[in-house]
């Protein structure tokens, strides 16, 4: 049977290397990092996974916090996280809050309980501001991905939620729209406030004053965006918005629907944009013009910081701010060839 010993000189590391590679009690350099793992596989070593518990007092799990577990944002997101996890010897366990204030009480829980080693948060809301202060007071860690919380010092990775809502007014205005309304999501979402500060800006940079009825919550599901159209399409011709763009292309689908049950032609009538480029966005009945967002990097990136942060790292707070693209499909009246 193999030993640490073994291990070490196999991966041509020290043998204190290989043991915090296998109870991840200290960062170890990617490199060295694989080469102990590789080691391990190849030598068939199997660790006393009890006694290694009791030892460091971890449970080898990560919490992963999301929203709304049905909302096809996010399976990419949480396949990076279980991707990297598992290369690193840890599993993920998934909490779906549904942004009830109560769901992230009993994540956190958990977290003080010892039952997760870190945490990844996707949906932190104003209300959750004290909760996770909490844990970051207890040096425990907490990655923000995703949805970023004003003034709360934990490491950040998010996407360029503000140069998103830019792309997306100034594709429309490029088209020659005038009458550009956003439909925006869940109150009180720093991604929203972002998009929507984007579309702001680039509605402002063109001379347009936006009115009050131009940015309605739509809260990015089909339902909400599905009415807001219709009491777009009920307008008169020539006061109704030419073009709607938003939050997310799960509200898009009620955009468009509810366009086609008025009578209006996508895009002659009413142009249309989402965000996020979910994978029903290219179906070919559909083609919506959209602006992409890195769901799998998010992942990424947030769990390889998480691992450091649970390997005792000490590095400085990071904050990643990820370019995000414009997809230019059919519903806008533009699409390119590789769209």
């Amino acid at each position: 049977m193999s030993t640490i010993k073994d291990i070490a000189r196999h991966a041509g590391v020290s043998v204190a290397t290989v043991s915090y590679v296998l109870n991840n009690t200290r960062y170890v350099s990617p490199d060295k990092r694989e080469r102990v793992i590789a080691a391990v596989q190849e030598l068939n070593y199997v660790p006393n996974a009890a006694a290694r518990g009791l030892r460091v007092r971890e449970s080898r799990t990560i919490g992963l916090i999301v929203s709304d577990i049905s909302n096809p944002f996010y399976p990419d997101l949480a396949k990076a996280c279980e991707d990297v996890a598992q290369q690193y010897g840890y599993a993920v366990h998934m909490i779906n809050t549904n942004d009830q204030p109560e769901r992230m009480r009993q994540a956190v829980s958990q977290a003080r309980e010892g039952k997760i080693d870190g945490l990844i948060v996707t949906t932190a809301l104003e209300a959750d501001r004290e909760l996770l202060q909490s844990l970051l007071d207890r040096e425990f860690p907490v990655v923000l991905a995703h949805r970023r919380l004003e003034g709360l010092d934990a490491d950040l990775i998010e996407s360029d939620n503000y140069e998103g809502g830019m792309l997306a007014a100034r594709h429309m205005l490029a088209l020659g729209h005038r009458r550009i309304a956003f439909l925006s999501g869940v109150a009180g979402s720093p991604i929203s406030e972002r998009r929507v500060a984007g579309y702001l800006q680039a509605m402002r940079e063109a001379g347009i004053d936006v009115l009050a009825e131009w940015v309605l919550p739509g809260e990015a599901k089909y339902a909400n965006s599905y009415e807001r159209m219709v009491q777009y399409a009920d307008m008169a011709p020539d006061t109704r918005p030419t073009a709607i763009i938003n939050v997310s292309d799960i509200g898009a689908m009620g955009v468009l629907d509810a366009a086609a049950d008025r009578g209006l032609r996508v895009p002659e009538d009413v142009a249309v944009m989402g965000f996020d480029d979910l994978f029903l966005a290219a179906f070919r009945s559909v083609r919506l013009t959209t602006v992409r967002i890195p769901r799998y990097e998010l992942g990424r990136q947030a769990t390889e910081l998480l691992l450091k942060r649970i390997g005792k790292a000490k590095t400085e707070r990071r904050h990643v701010v990820l370019p995000v693209d414009l997809v230019v499909r059919k519903t806008c009246g533009s699409e390119q060839a590789d769209g």
